[in-house]
């Protein structure tokens, strides 16, 4: 009988079999492997942070983490997941199941069958007016001119980086490229012995190719690897043809730091006497810009009962349409617009804009 792996082994070598970055998920449907890959390299990271952390919590719970994956109990994964739910947020309590169910489907196209029966494990819900607004409100109109008018003076690049996010919406990634940390700190008695290595992932950094002039939009390559095209705001046409025209083609902001930009917005906030929402606090006055504009043009389109327009604008049923303009309700309307900005935004669900537009926001 060969050596046992840990758990922890165990968690690593299936992530590690699982990776099917950059390739079709069509194609791997199409194998019948989908279930157990995974295709984005965020995803990646959260997934298996979540099932290191279970797998830890279980070795504690057993006093040894050498044991089968496959001896794994159902009651052992449900009573972690309610202990996570009695002190983590629903959203949390989501992704640790939806993690720990990818990690099943791993282990019995892998190492064996198991049922955990996590479909039975009953995650809290959420109404939208609990949504927790994060990292502070958008920056209104005024507060976003005279950021942006100060970091000008300071870095006219870091001050067409906070109009550009004002602009598309996009997350900082697209303006720095993404974070990557690979091993672990080491410490020793209180020492560090060795530091995490952390480089920059610049695929999904906006280029100046990705820019359509003509047609205003922009794509953008951001959370979990996705790929998504979204009008930009033609007020910033000029500057646009700016970034397009002085990038020649390649990464629009290189040479950027994100660390010495975020720092220089809380200064600049602080003197202007106002509270530093970081980059996402512009991401956010986009969001409630737009959410505006596209309330405005579901009631005119409602009102001219130009229900043919309305389906096709904001990809609904010409039935959901037409009863729209016969009963203008409130919040369908407010639905509606929610349901286009959740694109916009690069999310899936419409529950979260709630954290960018909370119920009554208004720029004005």
């Amino acid at each position: 009988m060969g050596k046992r792996k840990t758990i922890f082994r165990q968690v690593d070598q299936l992530f590690s079999m699982s990776r099917r970055f950059g390739e079709s998920k069509v194609k791997i449907k199409n194998q019948g492997k989908l279930a157990g890959a995974l295709v984005g390299a965020k995803t990646y990271d959260d997934y298996r942070a979540a099932c290191m952390r279970w797998a830890e919590d279980l070795a504690e719970r057993r006093g040894t983490n050498k044991f089968r994956i496959c001896d794994v109990k159902p009651d052992e994964v449900r009573n972690f997941l309610e202990r996570v739910a009695l002190t983590h947020r629903p959203e949390t309590v989501h992704q640790y199941t939806a993690a720990l169910q990818k990690l099943e489907h791993m282990v019995n196209a892998r190492f064996g069958k198991v049922n955990w029966k996590i479909k039975e494990f009953k995650k809290p819900r959420r109404s939208r007016e609990d949504v927790t607004v994060q990292r502070g409100p958008a920056y209104t109109p005024e507060e976003a001119d005279r950021l942006i008018k100060r970091m000008a003076e300071i870095d006219p690049r870091a001050a067409d980086a906070l109009k550009f996010i004002r602009a598309t919406g996009c997350r900082a990634e697209s303006i720095f490229g993404r974070q990557v940390k690979r091993g672990q700190k080491v410490v020793i008695n209180g020492r560090v012995i060795k530091e995490a290595s952390v480089t920059r992932d610049y695929t999904k950094a906006v280029t100046a190719d990705r820019i359509d002039l003509k047609n205003g939009t922009v794509t953008l390559c951001e959370k979990g690897g996705k790929w998504r095209t979204v009008k930009y705001d033609r007020k910033y046409q000029d500057l646009m043809e700016k970034l397009v025209r002085e990038s020649k083609g390649g990464r629009i902001f290189t040479g950027l730091k994100q660390p010495t930009m975020y720092r220089r917005i809380k200064t600049i906030c602080s003197k202007e006497g106002f509270e530093g929402r970081g980059l996402h606090g512009m991401r956010k006055t986009f969001a409630v810009k737009r959410y505006e504009e596209y309330t405005e043009r579901v009631n005119n389109l409602i009102k001219k009962k130009d229900w043919r327009t309305l389906a096709k604008e904001f990809s609904i049923t010409n039935q959901k349409a037409q009863s729209m303009c016969k009963r203008p309700y409130k919040e369908t309307v407010d639905k509606v617009a929610r349901l286009k900005l959740t694109r916009d935004l690069g999310h899936n669900r419409v529950e979260v804009t709630y954290r960018y537009v909370p119920r009554g926001s208004s720029l004005s």
